[in-house]
Protein backbone atom coordinates (compact mmCIF):
# COMPACT_ATOMS: atom_id res chain seq x y z
CA UNK A 1 0.00 0.00 0.00
CA UNK A 2 0.87 3.47 -0.64
CA UNK A 3 2.35 5.75 1.94
CA UNK A 4 1.14 9.30 2.95
CA UNK A 5 2.48 12.04 4.66
CA UNK A 6 0.59 13.70 6.73
CA UNK A 7 -0.46 16.38 9.90
CA UNK A 8 -2.03 14.92 12.79
CA UNK A 9 -3.54 18.26 14.97
CA UNK A 10 -4.65 17.23 18.57
CA UNK A 11 -7.44 18.80 19.53
CA UNK A 12 -6.75 21.88 21.79
CA UNK A 13 -8.77 19.80 25.11
CA UNK A 14 -6.24 17.20 24.51
CA UNK A 15 -3.11 18.77 24.52
CA UNK A 16 -2.05 17.62 28.38
CA UNK A 17 -2.97 14.02 26.72
CA UNK A 18 -0.56 15.02 24.30
CA UNK A 19 1.18 11.85 24.79
CA UNK A 20 -1.47 9.61 24.44
CA UNK A 21 -2.55 10.83 21.52
CA UNK A 22 1.23 10.77 20.32
CA UNK A 23 0.95 6.28 21.29
CA UNK A 24 -2.37 5.68 19.62
CA UNK A 25 -1.18 7.33 16.45
CA UNK A 26 1.73 4.98 16.09
CA UNK A 27 -0.48 1.88 17.76
CA UNK A 28 -2.20 2.83 14.29
CA UNK A 29 0.56 2.83 12.28
CA UNK A 30 1.95 6.28 12.35
CA UNK A 31 5.25 6.55 11.48
CA UNK A 32 6.53 10.03 13.38
CA UNK A 33 8.93 11.87 11.97
CA UNK A 34 8.26 15.26 14.04
CA UNK A 35 6.96 16.15 17.07
CA UNK A 36 5.27 19.58 18.11
CA UNK A 37 3.92 19.34 21.52
CA UNK A 38 3.21 23.02 21.97
CA UNK A 39 1.24 23.52 19.25
CA UNK A 40 -0.54 19.73 19.20
CA UNK A 41 0.86 18.63 15.34
CA UNK A 42 2.60 15.54 14.59
CA UNK A 43 3.58 14.34 11.05
CA UNK A 44 4.74 11.88 9.98
CA UNK A 45 3.76 8.79 7.19
CA UNK A 46 1.23 5.71 7.11
CA UNK A 47 -0.18 3.57 4.86
CA UNK A 48 -3.28 4.95 2.70
CA UNK A 49 -5.69 2.37 4.20
CA UNK A 50 -4.94 3.31 7.73
CA UNK A 51 -6.09 7.14 7.60
CA UNK A 52 -9.12 6.34 8.56
CA UNK A 53 -7.87 4.47 11.76
CA UNK A 54 -5.85 7.08 12.31
CA UNK A 55 -8.52 10.08 11.89
CA UNK A 56 -10.55 8.17 14.24
CA UNK A 57 -8.26 8.70 17.28
CA UNK A 58 -9.50 10.45 20.29
CA UNK A 59 -8.04 13.38 20.82
CA UNK A 60 -7.14 13.88 17.12
CA UNK A 61 -8.83 17.37 16.03
CA UNK A 62 -7.73 16.61 12.01
CA UNK A 63 -5.58 14.76 9.54
CA UNK A 64 -4.12 16.42 7.07
CA UNK A 65 -2.41 15.32 3.75
CA UNK A 66 1.12 17.02 2.89
CA UNK A 67 1.00 19.80 0.47
CA UNK A 68 3.60 20.79 -2.18
CA UNK A 69 3.98 23.32 -3.56
CA UNK A 70 4.99 23.49 -7.36
CA UNK A 71 6.29 26.88 -9.28
CA UNK A 72 5.68 26.70 -12.86
CA UNK A 73 7.03 28.76 -15.75
CA UNK A 74 9.91 31.70 -15.66
CA UNK A 75 10.29 32.95 -12.15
Amino acid sequence: MAQVRLTVVVRETWLDRYPLVLAHCREAGLVVERELVTVGVISGTIDEDRLADLAGIEGVSAVEPERTNRVFGNL
